[in-house]
């Protein structure tokens, strides 16, 4: 992506003053679990706002792939007379060890959204076939129909592995105060912004590895379902009220008849046909470093339109 490239640029020198410390890619551990990151231009704010990446680094040993004009699968677009190495040659390229348990992914902006369900497909393939246990997906804000269909594909396609898991930036981004004109890259606030958003999905990911006295989630007050439970019509599963040492990290899944869902993993849906004359309800996973729990809403009748 080239929009805002010239302030990338410009602060991207600052990323030498960091400690390389952070950025280690030797596979040993240096002060927790081996994280591997990997962005394009927008996520590449982590290497400009120290703050950020520290914030986000805290107790891991963090690697940051981060780089402009980073694809999926093909080479990068030109940048300063290169051409990026791909997500895929670098996964290919690495061992377990170098990768890490958890690997997020935050890349797509330069990628053709025609070919980014294969593309997509052999990075997990490959990050799966190395072992990687967790794998963490950003969405793209949406501020082009390419993105737009990028992120469905997204969310279609998450329930073929049991590794992966959806961060959607696109909700948690909108309407903040975070971007530069284009919409997309971040200033100093949004790269703070990226990092406590990411930092949760990491934390609970990793479990007991990560260093933490935290207390695992617990539900206070149940799930509710706002709407109106009719065909065509949109509910909205309202996660409740939970304790736990924050950050807290949600997650949905749906119910008909007491039997979840397949694939339906956001926070709103659209009732269907196949609805009709059954019991629909929503389940909150709420997930930290200290553990997950889970709780249902009460279901629902779900009426044919008028």
């Amino acid at each position: 992506m080239r929009w805002g490239l010239a302030l990338v640029v410009l602060l991207s020198g600052i990323s030498a003053l960091i400690p390389s410390a952070l950025v280690a890619d030797s596979g040993t551990a240096l002060s927790g679990p081996r994280v591997t990151m990997f962005g394009d231009s927008i996520a590449e704010s982590l290497d400009y706002v120290p703050e950020a990446r520290e914030l986000l680094a805290n107790g891991l040993d963090l690697r940051l792939e981060l780089t402009p004009c980073r694809k999926l699968v093909p080479p990068g677009c030109a940048y300063q007379g290169t051409r990026p190495r791909s997500v895929l040659d670098i996964v290919q390229s690495s061992s377990l060890a170098q990768l890490g348990n958890i690997v997020v992914v935050d890349v797509g902006y330069n990628d053709p959204a025609n070919n980014y369900e294969t593309d997509m497909a052999q990075v997990v393939n490959a990050l799966v076939e190395r072992g990687v246990g967790h794998v963490i997906w950003v969405t793209l804000r949406e501020q082009s129909d390419d993105y737009r269909q990028i992120n469905n594909v997204v969310r279609t396609q998450a329930s073929r592995w049991p590794e992966f898991q959806i961060a959607d930036w696109e909700s948690a981004s909108r309407g903040k105060d975070w971007f530069n004109p284009d919409g997309l890259h971040l200033n100093v606030a949004g790269a703070l912004g990226l990092a406590k958003f990411i930092r949760p999905y990491i934390l609970a990911a990793c479990g007991s590895a990560c260093p933490t006295t935290a207390r695992a989630p617990e539900n206070t007050r149940r799930p509710v379902l706002q709407g109106m439970p009719v065909v065509g019509d949109v509910l909205t599963c309202r996660q409740g009220a939970w304790t736990g040492t924050p950050p807290i990290v949600f997650s949905y899944r749906w119910l008909r008849n007491g039997r979840v869902i397949r694939g339906i993993l956001g926070s709103t849906r659209r009732l269907q046909a196949a609805d009709r004359g059954r019991l629909v309800a929503c389940r909150v996973w709420a997930g930290n470093s200290g553990g997950a729990a889970q709780a249902t809403s009460k279901a629902v009748l779900v009426r044919a339109a008028p």
